[in-house]
Parts: structure tokens; C-alpha cells; sequence
């Protein structure tokens, strides 16, 4: 049994780290659209305070990736076990689907009372990023390019910023959202959309997929590319080179 545990804990920590991730920010989103009120600054910070709490539950018992992004990097430059990255995916996405009801459960009522005509009901913008395609995709990946060349960066062995990681990762999040867009209109992690987005389709209908010209895939496909692209840039062109200098300086 105790091995049995053992084994399951890493998921356990990504499933749990990743509902807490979209309890706070999806409801923080949900209550920007109960009052009318949204606020990119206000709205970022939600969502790094979520990345901060996340990854400060499950790192030291799954390294805190809480993104599908994020494993699919690691796995790719870190040596993150193939073994293991289905299974972080699948408790990362169901994560966020359970965050998505938790928030649905608290704010039920008021999302209902919110008019609603023709087309995707509106409540459904409390779960899901929503964007023009080709200005979301660049979004989507830019801001993850931002995003995990902080990660890979702070997380470094070398680092002097690894023993504050966690806040230091949730203040980086926080960056890239307001630079680059809205926070409602990214999402920086494939499970925090997709998750929520399957959670929609039962409660509001399966018009979440087709909504803004079947959109659903760009905040899969667009982390997953920036993801890729800033561990790249990162292994190989800023660490490889300081390491490099790092030799020559003791050589001398």
C-alpha cells in the first residue's frame, strides 16, 4: 500500500495543484463577470497568485509542473521520465475540470441570472479563453515563450531565486499576462482551458468547442509551441552559454 502511494503521489500533487490553479483563477474570473467589473491587473494578479499557490502544493512532490506545457518541456530538455508525462497530463486536465466545477458550484446562481440570447451562453466566458485565432495563437505563444523561459531560468540548480520559486513563477505569470494580453483571453496552459472547456460543454453546451471558428485548439496548441520554444532558448542558447563562460572563468 505505502508503495502503491508512493507511486500515485506525483499525480495526486498535480491533480490537487492544478484544481487549486483554477479554483482561484476561474473564480476570480467569474466574479469579474458576475459584476461587470474586469480588470487585466486585477485578473493577472488572481492568476499568479494561482500559479504561486499551485506549484507551492505539489513541487516538492511532482516538481509543481501543474501544465501540460510545462511536462511536455521538461520531458523534451529536462529529462522529465516519458513514463510519467500521460499521466501528469491526464491528472492536470482533470485538475482543472474539478477546479471548473468547484467555481461553477459557488457561483451557479449568479452565472444563470447573467442574459443570455442567441449563441454560447455567457456564463461559459467564466471557464474558457476565447480570442481571434491567428491573434490568439501569437498571444498564446508568446506569452508562454515569456513564461517558461522564467520557469526554466528560476528553477535551475544555479539559480538563486529556486528557494522562492514558487512566488517568483506566480510574479512571472503575472508579467506575461499583462504584457501580452488580457489574462481572460489567455490561457498559458493547455489544461486550464481544455479542462474547464469540457466542463462547460456539460453544463452550457457543446457550443463551447465551435465557439470563435472552433477556437478550443489554440490555447492547447499555442502554449505547447511557446512552451517548446522558450525551453529551447533557454537550454541551449542562454544556459549552454553561460556555462561556457562559467568554464573559461575557472580556467583562469
Amino acid at each position: 500500500m505505502a508503495s502503491l502511494r508512493n507511486v500515485a503521489a506525483p499525480y495526486w500533487a498535480e491533480f490537487i495543484g492544478t484544481l487549486l490553479l483554477t479554483l482561484i483563477g476561474l473564480g476570480a474570473t467569474a466574479q469579474s463577470l458576475i459584476s461587470h467589473k474586469s480588470d487585466a491587473l486585477t485578473s493577472s494578479a488572481a492568476w499568479g497568485t494561482a500559479v504561486t499557490l499551485g506549484i507551492w502544493v505539489s513541487e516538492h512532490v511532482s516538481g509543481g509542473h501543474i501544465n501540460p506545457a510545462i511536462t511536455i518541456a521538461r520531458f523534451l530538455f529536462s529529462n522529465f521520465s516519458l513514463r510519467q508525462v500521460v499521466g501528469y497530463i491526464a491528472a492536470q486536465t482533470l485538475g482543472a475540470f474539478t477546479g471548473a466545477l468547484l467555481v461553477w458550484l459557488n457561483f451557479a446562481s449568479s452565472l444563470n441570472e447573467i442574459k443570455h440570447k442567441d449563441g454560447i451562453h455567457p456564463a461559459t466566458r467564466a471557464f474558457i479563453t476565447s480570442n481571434d485565432t491567428w491573434p490568439g495563437l501569437v498571444n498564446e505563444i508568446t506569452a508562454t515563450f515569456v513564461f517558461v523561459i522564467a520557469v526554466f531560468a528560476i528553477s535551475d540548480q544555479t539559480s538563486n531565486a529556486k528557494n522562492i520559486a514558487p512566488l517568483a513563477l506566480g510574479l512571472a505569470f503575472t508579467g506575461a499576462s499583462l504584457a501580452v494580453s488580457s489574462p481572460l483571453a489567455l490561457a498559458l496552459n493547455p489544461a486550464r482551458d481544455f479542462g474547464p472547456r469540457v466542463f462547460a460543454a456539460l453544463a452550457y453546451g457543446l457550443d463551447v468547442f465551435a465557439d470563435h471558428s472552433f477556437y478550443f485548439w489554440v490555447p492547447i496548441a499555442g502554449p505547447l509551441i511557446g512552451a517548446i520554444l522558450g525551453a529551447f532558448v533557454y537550454e541551449w542558447l542562454v544556459k549552454r552559454d553561460a556555462e561556457y563562460h562559467h568554464s573559461l572563468e575557472d580556467s583562469n
